[in-house]
């Protein structure tokens, strides 16, 4: 980080960093290495980053027509997240699209 940079600017370059890391899908030390980012001092500003109240939210980009249909009534696997969230797995999901939703509905 540039020694430069203001208190407030210091803030902002974490709390954009920290953001577009969780939209990237990269792990911690991935997306330290390609933004050349200390991985010790990144650790740090995601520890002491509060959460905010509003619920981060992913948009899934879903297929134009789907292989096989949306409602299962014998889904492969139903993954149900602190007893507030179902989700129901068929065949053929996007292992990464789960991750991403998984990892947003540990959040809330």
């Amino acid at each position: 980080m540039k020694s430069h940079l203001s208190r407030s600017g210091k803030q902002r370059f974490r709390e954009e960093n920290l953001t577009r890391w969780n939209s990237s899908g990269l792990s911690q030390v991935e997306y330290c290495r390609i933004n050349k980012i200390g991985l010790s001092s990144f650790r740090s500003w995601n520890r002491n980053t509060k959460p905010s109240n509003a619920p981060a939210l992913v948009e899934l980009l879903l297929p134009k027509s789907f292989p096989v249909p949306v409602f299962q009534p014998h889904p492969q696997l139903c993954l149900v997240v602190d007893q507030h969230y179902r989700i129901e797995i068929g065949k053929g999901f996007d292992c990464d699209d789960l991750e991403r939703v998984v990892r947003v509905l540990g959040r809330i």
